[in-house]
């Protein structure tokens, strides 16, 4: 199971406790997460795009969030705070 670690490009900086595990195209929050674990899906991924799922508190969201590229994860156009040219993510495992 591969888990998600926040990267230089977040805002609260790197860190080494995942916020996220992936399981079936899905991110679930882990025990690194500010609001702790979580059994329900925050996250899903669709090809390289990653949009919020029933979980999250915002709701199921239309448009990505997330972009993946060489298992880095940066915000894509439906980020609440907009596209940026640096990680927030990275994968994992």
């Amino acid at each position: 199971m591969s888990e998600v670690f926040p990267d230089f490009g977040h805002p609260n900086g790197i860190g080494a406790s995942p916020w996220y595990k992936l399981k079936n195209n899905k991110l679930y929050p882990d025990f690194g997460h500010p609001e702790g674990m979580g059994a329900s899906p925050w996250f899903r991924i669709n090809g390289e795009k990653i949009y919020p799922d029933f979980g999250h508190p915002n709701g199921i969201g239309a448009s990505p969030w997330y972009k993946i590229k060489n298992g880095k994860l940066y915000p894509d156009f439906g980020h609440p705070n907009g596209i940026s040219a640096s990680p927030e993510f990275k994968l994992k495992g």
